[in-house]
């Protein structure tokens, strides 16, 4: 099989060795105030037909454009941004001018269109797509300094727990890097955000109701990152540096280095990220059954050195029009040094003392992954029909070591004996390599086919080891020391057809309906205490969506879809974390995955001076993983995920953008919904209705000439949780931005959490015992950014005319 694919491989590219001449049109969208364009629609068509788009593209950040490999002729270029008046001219390509510049393409806002939208900072913060909704990272200013998961702060629909967990619509979402599984961040399903600098990132997606084409992994939706590249022609860059301090210091740094010729294009990007983070933890718990450890409290205090660097490459070479090729390359470096300490009191019931002790951690983890990427996209006569190969492969190299010291203390805090020494490690050793296929193909002027197929390989070994100090020796304790190695197999194809009711530009319906299918294989064991699971398992995904355009092109959409959450490596692995000995964790080998499915209606309204989102949605799922924790007879809290039975969560969500004056801008996001559990073990004491909700307000304010000052402002609800509730969380940003050197150099700061309000925590509660614990970590910083952009097209000038001396 594999020989016949590379046959066929070889096949393609010589049946579109025969190149012709090319050119290129390049250029670069401003608003009328000089501000560029980004995400403005670009697309060329034939002189004489205007329904036959020959090619097309989006402008980046800096509103610039490229459209390359075309043929010599005449056409039509088209420029459409919403908010703005569209714009075409016509434009030639010759023999004696290949390669046409336009410079500066100015649109001119639309103000009396209903479905404009007259809001500058909106229109470069969200774009609402046919999936979902586009944000603009350089937009979000008061995260400018942090890390994706800074940013996911203020998108809509997402919510960012205490330990930087990430859901969407109360589910963990598919994290893509550039549209696919990436071993970026892990080769676990679990994608670190903390380790992607925001200096990196050029957009967010967002789809919460995916189609068929898509990985079925997506309970929650997507959230695809998008990493900046830079689409110019020459040789272009940009820099930035960043440093501030919190409780302690943070510096961020970045270059992004390109070089674009007709057929070539080579990038660099450099990102880091160096900080020291604190964090107090406080907790309290009530053992109903344990009269001597009837109340426990317990400080706790760390010190985190973060370092994170990030280096990338990519090489693009377009022979001609019909094929293109790409090799990308990643690199990632994660450092943590954390120094914990938790001294925890028990008491009787009456406040007597009873026992006290002090537990310092000093834990040293290093991160290294390693991915490269390969591309192939044919297109054939119509642009539209292409067929796309993607192969990567990643590799991760996790090493964690701690040393452990616990101290008995006495009531005033003299130590007692000898302290009780132990160390454990957990070593990570994972290869994820995902290959696919896919095919486009129009029919005619009404619809088209999208099939393909995808494999993902994931492979992981884990050793976790723990040994206790007796008698002056490390003695191995077998009981939490063994190998765990995990792998999984997941092959899927699937089927999808997209039609349109009226003008394929302007269409009045438009529909889609896709299934697909998927095969896992899936198996874990350990070595020394042997646990065996094998989970293999066939399904069908089938989704569809119905969208209607009003006359004032208004769309109202209507989507459905079944998903699947498969438990991440973490949940799975049967690794005891005893960091905090009165509270261990360890994950569930027995755990099932979940299975749902959605449903979503969603309509926009645009109007002269903003717009309105708003959606209703609803899941119904099976095999719901939550957390459970139990105390034992020991005063020990144990917390490990469970399957819970079946649920059901819905809700609303809306979003509402308003330019109440030209130069203030409002973005309002605010959402409810619930999650009620419907059948469970009746042994489990567990509330069966969870309500959440948030909002989140962001102002920009446009005072001073290419100057913006932006006020965010988050608030979620107390969320229930199985066993409780946990707390809420408000606080507000405030970000400035100043551009200078005639726009090629930006200058901002920012200051996160200003009144230092942004705390976590939760309370549960069983039979036997009551736990209340907050967190606080220093999440008000100060930090000042300088960015500057350039082109070096008059060096290129400069090294033309010197070789041409010589």
């Amino acid at each position: 099989m594999v020989r016949i694919i590379f046959c066929l491989f070889l096949f393609i590219i010589h049946l579109s060795a025969y190149a012709q001449e090319t050119g290129s049109i390049t250029g670069k969208v401003l608003d009328s105030e000089s501000t560029p364009v980004e995400f403005a629609n670009v697309f060329i068509t034939s002189k004489n037909d205007s329904t036959n788009i020959v090619s097309g593209t989006i402008t980046d950040s800096t509103g610039s454009f490229a459209l390359n490999n075309l043929s010599l002729g005449e056409y039509v270029i088209h420029f459409q941004f919403i908010g703005f008046v569209k714009q075409k001219q016509p434009v030639s390509l010759s023999a004696e001018n290949k390669n046409l510049q336009l410079g500066n393409i100015v649109l001119a806002f639309d103000i009396t269109a209903l479905n404009s939208v007259e809001v500058t900072a909106f229109r470069n913060l969200f774009q609402k797509t046919e999936e979902g909704i586009v944000v603009n990272a350089s937009e979000n200013i008061t995260q400018i300094g942090g890390t994706a998961a800074d940013l996911m702060k203020n998108m809509p629909g997402v919510l960012v727990g205490a330990e930087g967990e990430i859901t969407l619509r109360g589910k963990s979402p598919l994290i893509l890097i550039n549209g696919r599984v990436s071993g970026i961040g892990g080769v676990d399903r679990v994608t670190n955000l903390e380790q992607i600098p925001a200096s990196s990132i050029e957009r967010i997606e967002i789809i919460t109701n995916p189609s068929a084409k898509y990985d079925a992994d997506a309970e929650g939706g997507i959230i695809n990152i998008i990493l900046k590249q830079n689409a110019d022609w020459g040789t272009n860059g940009a820099v930035a540096l960043g440093g501030g301090f919190g409780d302690r210091y943070r510096i961020n740094g970045s270059v992004l280095l390109n070089h674009r010729t007709s057929k070539w294009n080579f990038g660099l990007a450099y990102d880091n990220w160096f900080t020291t983070r604190t964090r107090q933890q406080d907790g309290d718990r009530i053992n109903y059954n344990l009269p001597n450890e009837y109340f426990l409290t317990q400080r706790r205090s760390d010190e985190r050195i973060v370092q994170t660097q990030t280096a990338r490459f990519n090489i693009d070479y377009t022979p001609n029009k019909k094929n293109s090729f790409r090799l990308e390359g990643v690199w990632l470096f994660d450092g943590e040094d954390n120094r914990e300490t938790v001294i925890s009191t028990t008491e009787t019931a009456t406040y007597d003392f009873t026992g006290k002790n002090d537990r310092f951690a000093n834990e040293i983890r290093r991160f290294h992954t390693g991915e490269l990427l390969l591309n192939y996209t044919r297109k054939f006569k119509n642009p539209e029909q292409t067929l796309t190969f993607n192969a990567s492969s990643a590799i991760e190299y996790n090493r964690e070591n701690t040393d452990l010291s616990t101290q008995t203390l006495s009531e005033q805090d003299i130590p007692i004996g000898n302290p009780f020494l132990q160390k454990t490690h957990n070593y990570e050793d994972a290869n994820l390599t995902n290959f696919s296929v896919d095919y486009v193909h129009p029919i005619k002027e009404k619809g088209m086919i999208e099939t393909g197929y995808k494999g993902i390989l994931r492979f992981i070994d884990v050793d976790f080891l723990r040994s206790d100090q007796l008698g002056g020796n490390f003695v191995t304790d077998s009981i939490n020391t063994d190998l765990f190695k995990f792998n999984e197999q997941i092959h899927a194809a699937y089927l999808q057809y997209t039609g349109w009711i009226g003008d394929k530009q302007d269409p009045k319906w438009k529909y889609n309906a896709g299934i697909r299918a998927e095969q896992v294989f899936n198996e874990g064991n350990t070595i020394l205490n042997p646990i065996e699971f094998t989970n293999d398992y066939f399904n069908l995904f089938p989704s569809a969506s119905l969208i209607y355009y009003t006359p004032k092109r208004n769309m109202l959409k209507l989507s459905y879809s079944r998903r699947i959450n498969r438990p991440s490596l973490g949940r799975y692995n049967p690794f005891t974390d005893i960091t905090d000995s009165l509270n261990i964790y360890s994950g569930n080998p027995n755990l099932r995955p979940e299975l749902a499915h959605s449903v979503e209606l969603s309509y926009n309204h645009s109007f002269k001076k903003g717009s309105f989102t708003t959606s209703a949605f609803y899941r119904q799922t099976s095999n719901i993983i939550l957390p459970y924790t139990v105390v034992d007879s020991n005063g020990v809290g144990f917390t490990q995920p469970q399957n819970f039975g079946n649920a059901s969560t819905y809700g609303l969500e809306a979003i509402f953008t308003y330019n109440p004056f030209k130069f203030w801008s409002i973005n309002l996001n605010v959402s409810g919904y619930e999650l009620r559990i419907e059948e469970t073990d009746p042994t489990l004491n567990i509330q069966l209705s969870q309500f959440t909700g948030y909002a989140k307000l962001i102002n920009n304010f446009h005072v001073w000439k290419n100057g913006k000052l932006q006020i965010t402002g988050n608030y979620t609800s107390p969320i229930a949780i199985p066993q409780g509730e946990q707390n809420e969380v408000y606080f507000i940003d405030l970000g400035f931005q100043q551009r200078i050197m005639k726009g090629q150099g930006r200058l901002a700061l920012t200051v996160t959490d200003i009144f230092d309000t942004q705390q976590s925590g939760y309370r549960i509660s069983d039979t036997n015992f009551e736990f209340d614990r907050t967190r606080k970590v220093d999440t008000r910083a100060v930090m000042l950014i300088f960015a500057y952009t350039f082109r070096s097209e008059f060096k290129e000038k400069l090294l033309e005319n010197k070789f041409k001396n010589e």
